[in-house]
């Protein structure tokens, strides 16, 4: 932090990313050195015992020495210097570009003698008796330094930013994003997608991820390695918050206990509130439906979670419900784009226990924007179930990071409510899909039973979407949505939703908890702890590494309460969503004091970033299931109960940094936390 800029180009390095690299490359030169030196001064004697080219022998192994010796110096010099300094201290290495030129430099010459070097020894210029080890020595050097020249070439192409970045002064002119930098992140988008299309809704949707991206990066100006150096600051105080709350409720146990210590390295606070006079839940939402009616939101994704939750009996657990090669012959009416064996749709029958007459319709056509779903006759609880997948390509990706809102305007809801962009479109494409071919209205006609929508993460968003947009039809309709995205809502949508969707959030979980506002509240903080840090980035990342391994220690969660000053100025202060960003960098500011919070948009000030105007919240009423164990056992592969409660939107506003924020968005995890919770809830103790 900065990025590194040589050769006036930016690159994907900070001057304190060279650290370890350079160690890694002083141990492979050193070891280079040695071999070259052991065949130059044991073996002399055998040189001169080369039928030919003993000279051309002696010369390039002493300017292999030369040259090895050199660089090995200037790489030496580049690891002290980059080790010097902290992450936004960058003056004490004001000497690490000079160094790097240096070293290519001196790279140039080193890799043409290699070449030429490698010429007389493979082409028979130099030839030595084969009773000697000088031979397979001589190869073995010429293939060491290869690989050797291979690594580095491969570091160099792993860091090198072929798109030309704009500079920093002329990106942002008041408050406006320069469209190089939208266009910049568009090309990348598109490039990772690998799509060429220019379809109006694809160029659209990949402009509007662009613009988000844009959005979050355009002011900052950060590498990979610092957001990781970030994430294990930000973890560790954390971890710290915890054990304090924890010391705290040991000596006074009237204290409430936070679901998962929400609390913790300052709040996201809802400074209206959602104004929630809530009604009684409904009879309907229970944990044991929930816990059934997960079961069809992961038997949407077909066969992949079921082989990642049945490793080694998955395949014979399908073995039954196959139709081999049944691209060969006409498929099933009610399936559309299957794969050859209908592994899809034999994983679903396989999770859900529903037999060929109670599925009516499944497609796995995908797009962006178009997600696939299958309709189905569950009768043990007397249901029609819609349930839609959630993300599992790289066209799922962009739809769900089309983040920004957009209006939904439907009977029975309130005037202005607005939802996430992509979810929306998905959901319209769904009931258009549902029109034509009237699968929906068809299994509701034949069962007269009543209507379930569900999915999970993407498809729980576009469930609670086109549950709103289908209830003018179907007044009784019932949605679960499991892991929804926590930037799905806005406050008039959430609020009109309580009394037909049911939420289900598991543990740490990310998804939940991300939005454009957690988003930007968790930017803030990652410049605050690196604007705080008092240590270099190689030892911050060592220590990230050996907490991965062996957990916290005390003396480091000591250290975390030490590491920065409090002070107490909000990120977002006065009144609407006027953001107030962080101080010169004489101002130390603490992560711990850090309170965001949002209120009514205020169109006179300008600061605001885009896509927060309108915060957004999870839908309907929340089911949150914790684990009862602490951290270190889980850690350990232990296997507990989960436990449950009943939460409010404000209560999953901020990100948490935990090892298990991804893990816990798993289907599998989901469905067994919700089996676990569901065994509680039956308990009458």
């Amino acid at each position: 932090m900065p990025a590194l800029v040589v050769f006036n180009r930016r690159w994907r390095i900070g001057s304190d990313d060279l650290v370890i690299p350079g160690i890694v490359e002083v141990f492979l030169r050193a070891g280079w050195l040695g071999l070259t030196t052991a065949i130059f001064i044991q073996h002399e004697s055998d040189t001169s015992r080369c039928s030919s080219g003993s000279h051309l022998l002696r010369l390039f192994l002493l300017g292999s020495l030369v040259l090895l010796g050199v660089t090995l110096i200037i790489t030496v010099m580049l690891v002290v210097h980059s080790s010097r300094g902290t992450v936004v201290i960058t003056l004490p290495r004001k000497h690490v570009p000079a160094l790097i030129v240096t070293r290519v430099v001196f790279g140039i010459p080193e890799i043409m003698w290699n070449v030429i070097g490698s010429i007389w020894i493979l082409t028979g210029q130099i030839e030595c008796e084969p009773d000697t080890a000088l031979p397979i020595l001589m190869k073995a050097l010429v293939i060491y330094t290869w690989v050797a020249v291979a690594l580095i070439l491969l570091g160099i192409l792993l860091l090198f930013d072929p798109m030309k970045r704009p500079s920093r002064q002329g990106v942002v002119d008041g408050g406006v994003l320069g469209s190089h930098y939208i266009q910049l992140w568009e090309k990348r988008c598109r490039l990772l997608c690998c799509v060429r299309s220019h379809d109006d809704n694809i160029s659209e949707a990949f402009k509007n991820v662009a613009d988000v991206f844009a959005s979050l990066f355009e002011d900052l100006d950060l590498v990979a390695s610092d957001l990781a150096a970030a994430l294990v600051l930000l973890r560790l105080k954390r971890k710290y918050e915890e054990q304090r709350e924890e010391s705290f409720r040991k000596i006074d146990r009237h204290l409430p206990i936070s679901r998962s210590l929400t609390a913790s390295i300052g709040t996201l606070q809802d400074e209206g509130g959602l104004p929630y006079q809530q009604s009684p839940r409904p009879e309907w939402m229970k944990v044991g439906s929930a816990y059934h009616f997960m079961k069809f939101a992961m038997a949407s994704y077909g066969w992949p979670w079921f082989m990642y939750r049945n490793i080694c009996q998955g395949c014979c657990s399908l073995k039954s419900h196959l139709q081999c090669c049944s691209c060969c012959r006409s498929p099933p009416s009610y399936v559309m784009q299957d794969n050859c064996c209908l592994c899809h749709t034999a994983a679903l029958k396989a999770v859900t226990g529903l037999s060929e007459e109670n599925i009516t319709y499944i497609t796995f056509h995908n797009k962006i924007y178009e997600v696939p779903f299958f309709v189905a006759i569950d009768d043990e609880t007397q249901h029609v179930v819609l349930a839609i997948r959630g993300t599992l390509s790289l066209h799922d990706a962009i739809t769900d990071l089309n983040a920004q809102c957009t209006s939904v305007d439907c009977e029975g809801l309130p005037i202005g409510c607005m939802a996430h962009k992509g979810m929306v479109e998905a959901a319209r494409s769904v009931l258009i899909r549902l029109d034509e071919t009237r699968a929906l209205s068809e299994a509701l006609s034949r069962s007269g039973y009543g209507l379930v929508i569900t999915g999970h993460s993407l498809g729980a968003g576009t469930a609670v979407v086109l549950a709103a947009l289908l209830r003018p039809r179907y007044p009784n309709l019932k949605c679960f949505a499991f892991s929804p995205p926590g930037g799905l809502c806005s406050r008039e949508f959430s609020q009109a939703t309580q009394c037909f969707v049911m939420s289900v959030v598991v543990g740490d979980d990310l998804v939940p908890r991300l939005s454009m506002n957690s988003l930007h509240d968790l930017r803030h903080k990652i410049k605050c702890v690196l604007d705080t840090c008092p240590q270099p980035k190689y030892r911050v990342l060592a220590q990230g590494c050996w907490y991965m391994l062996f957990g916290i220690s005390e003396s480091s969660l000591h250290s975390a309460s030490l590491d920065s000053p409090a002070q107490d100025r909000p990120l977002l202060e006065g009144g609407g969503n006027s953001y107030t960003y962080p101080s010169p960098p004489s101002v130390q500011e603490s992560v711990d004091d850090v309170r965001v919070t949002f209120s009514e948009p205020n169109p006179q000030c300008p600061q605001v970033p885009r896509h927060t105007e309108t915060p957004l919240f999870l839908p309907g009423r929340i089911l949150y299931c914790f684990p009862n164990l602490p951290e270190e056992d889980r850690l350990e592969g232990s296997v507990g109960e989960w436990e449950f409660t009943w939460g409010e939107p404000k209560e999953f506003s901020q990100i948490l940094i935990s090892p298990f924020m991804m893990r816990h968005h798993f289907p599998p995890v989901v469905l067994s936390a919700l089996r676990d919770a569901a065994v509680q809830a039956a308990d009458p103790s």
